[in-house]
């Protein structure tokens, strides 16, 4: 296990008052791997923050964002946009429980079945039973399992991945035997993790599927 370092937060558009994109989704993005050839979704896309910063890194085929919170996805949209990625990245407002590799292959074309090579994830932290829920239901959502658990991002990436596909997930190093055991039920094979120097209680996992 080897430490991820947090690189520059770029200037992005953000809620004043809503959730706010913090080190751990950059060092996820630094984390994840991406090819020139590959197509990439990221899950849980709040205001956009990692695929922009993966392209910029490495920039590669064609990119997906999935987010639920309409507030957040039309500052994704604002912010690919400001990048002038546009025609490498769409944003898609939308709940990942109930969207299937032919709904995103009707909203997006580029992405010709509707499966990614790459996917990245870095959904709510914590079960709803844990800790204080923020009254902001923004900030509630992207933290607490509100609307999404971890089960079913995993079964999500397990149904939008093609064969041989990456999962590169953000996550609790306390729900490590949690997010093992629901990647070996989804057919995910876990390859390594990744601490994040500056967020002890943060893991980076990256799973392939068979």
């Amino acid at each position: 296990m080897h430490n991820a370092t947090c690189v520059a937060i770029p200037q992005l558009s953000q809620p004043r008052r809503g959730y706010r994109f913090s080190a751990d989704a950059v060092a996820l993005a630094d984390f994840a791997q991406a090819s020139a050839a590959d197509t990439v979704l990221d899950l849980c896309s709040g205001c956009g923050v990692v695929p922009i910063l993966m392209w910029q890194r490495s920039p590669f085929r064609y990119g997906v964002g999935v987010e639920l919170d309409a507030e957040l996805a039309t500052l994704a949209h604002h912010n690919v946009t400001q990048f002038h990625l546009e025609s490498k990245i769409q944003i898609v407002q939308g709940d990942i429980r109930f969207l299937s590799p032919n709904d995103l292959q009707v909203i997006s074309p580029a992405v010709s079945s509707g499966r990614f090579d790459v996917i990245t994830a870095n959904p709510p932290y914590w079960p709803l039973d844990r800790g204080r829920l923020n009254p902001n239901m923004q900030k509630a959502a992207a933290r607490h399992e509100v609307f999404l658990t971890l089960e079913e991002v995993l079964a999500a990436a397990g149904r939008f991945l093609k064969p041989a596909g990456r999962l590169y997930l953000s996550h609790l190093e306390s729900r490590k035997s949690e997010i093992l055991e629901d990647l070996e039920r989804t057919g995910l094979v876990i390859r390594g993790t990744q601490s994040v120097f500056g967020l002890p209680r943060r893991l980076l996992f990256e799973a392939h599927l068979n």
